[in-house]
């Protein structure tokens, strides 16, 4: 039965940003592939909102007009500054100190479905949508020679496939088939939920015309401390809520370290956390942005993980599991690091897949999978780290005098050029460039 079942090269689990950053990298080889995802169709959640070097540099190796696209989509924010509650930066770190190294020295303030949205019309083939993974099972034929995998979807369709890319998220149902391990890396323990995760709010809104000058109109900014951040989006950005296009569109992160918000927060309940805690609060009320709608608002609470291992080979040696972006790994918000790891996972991942397709049987070919996931796994663990430091000094120090102690030295620091270089090499994720790029 198995031999009627039809056939992809590679079979990739996940349409968000890791997924089409593989499914890209895997047309500009040549190799095939199909790409489904279970939501009916796109990308509906209010997440990220940023776009790094290092995710733009590594799809302009294969896709140069797509990283045009985006960056026309977009708001090129060259700095980001940390600012006190009346407004005033505390520090910045200078992205644009970036420019001899890149062409993209800037953070790229694009909401997360657009920049699919770009992806899929850079795409020479459609995503299947509506199609929901079931079950994964290991293919043979009658005789027991190894082909691949088999998935089933819930429609009962079949496909089978010699690669299976996992980039369906931190529910990863291709990881949990895997039986790949995905743990905190801080205490060991299996990464599920628990009171201690961060819970945040995130909305795209519309404020009041003019803008205090306690709030930045082409960076991203955040309030120091207190858990606040705001990012600049064009106009044009409102037309995915059926609105017409706004002039002050900012998207707005409100991190909520006690309680839970409510699951679609309105101007209501995020106004008074302005008053109380955001740009300008300390000054008065006309320096504090005032909500005159919000167009979309949604509540995450996220926790840290990370995998073993990004890959898996089936029994008989002939199908490979792999996985790309959340999948993998999760960690917080803060630097805006997840949707740039996974565009740099699923690029580097469609490498890995192409050079072992092109290797000889008889080579040991699964050693460029075992680098691709020591290389991954060691970003993720860097960029883990990283963003634990950055939501300390978002969210506040914290008890005792320590992180005070932290967060006071880094911003003197910061104001070293060499340091602050530093820093922007690091958010940008310039530091975790490939040598051949």
């Amino acid at each position: 039965m198995t031999e009627s079942v039809p056939f992809s090269e590679v079979c990739i689990v996940g349409a968000g940003p890791s997924g089409l950053a593989c499914a890209l990298g895997l047309a500009a080889r040549n190799v095939p592939f199909t790409i489904i995802d279970a939501l009916p169709e796109g990308h509906n959640d209010s997440r990220s909102v940023l776009m790094h070097a290092s995710a733009l540099e590594t799809l302009e190796l294969t896709h140069p007009k797509l990283c045009e696209a985006l960056v026309t989509a977009g708001v090129t924010s060259k700095s980001v500054p940390q600012v006190n509650k009346k407004g005033d930066v505390v520090f910045e770190v200078r992205i644009s100190e970036l420019a001899p190294h890149t062409k993209y020295p800037f953070c790229l303030l694009l909401s997360q479905h657009k920049v699919e949205a770009c992806m899929r019309e850079h795409l020479p083939q459609s995503v299947q949508w509506g199609t929901r993974l079931a079950a994964i099972a290991e293919a043979e034929t009658a005789n027991g020679a190894g082909l691949g995998y088999e998935l089933t979807f819930t429609s009962g369709e079949k496909l089978r496939a010699r690669y299976v890319v996992g980039a369906d998220g931190g529910k990863s149902l291709v990881r949990g088939f895997a039986g790949i391990r995905y743990s905190d890396p801080h205490t060991g323990e299996e990464a599920v939920p628990s009171p201690r995760d961060l819970s945040y709010v995130v909305s795209d809104v519309e404020f009041a015309e003019p803008l205090p000058s306690s709030i930045a109109r082409d960076t991203l900014q955040l309030v120091a401390g207190e858990g606040i951040l705001t990012a600049p989006l064009l106009p044009s950005e409102a037309a995915f809520y059926g609105s017409h296009p706004v002039k002050n569109c900012f998207r707005l992160y409100v991190g909520i370290p006690d309680g839970n918000p409510p699951s679609a927060p309105d101007a209501a309940y995020l106004q008074p956390i302005l008053q109380a805690r955001g740009p300008g609060s300390e000054v008065g009320v006309a320096m504090v942005p005032q909500i005159v709608r919000v167009l979309h608002s949604a509540r995450f609470r996220t926790r840290v993980a990370l995998v073993d291992r990004y890959w898996h080979r089936s029994r008989a040696g002939t199908g490979y599991i792999l996985l790309a972006g959340d999948a993998a790994h999760k960690h917080g918000p803060a630097g805006g690091q997840g949707l740039n790891l996974g565009v740099c996972d699923g690029c580097e991942l469609a490498e890995a897949i192409a050079t072992h397709r092109a290797q000889p049987a008889e080579a040991e070919t699964d050693e460029v999978f075992e680098a691709y996931s020591t290389r991954r796994r060691d970003i993720a663990q860097q960029v883990i780290a990283m963003v634990d430091r950055m939501t300390e000094s978002e969210l506040g120090a914290g008890d005792g005098w320590g992180p005070y102690i932290r967060q006071r030295l880094v911003r003197l620091a910061a104001k070293v050029p060499a340091v602050n270089a530093m820093l922007a090499w690091q958010v940008s994720g310039m530091a975790y460039r490939k040598r051949n790029q």
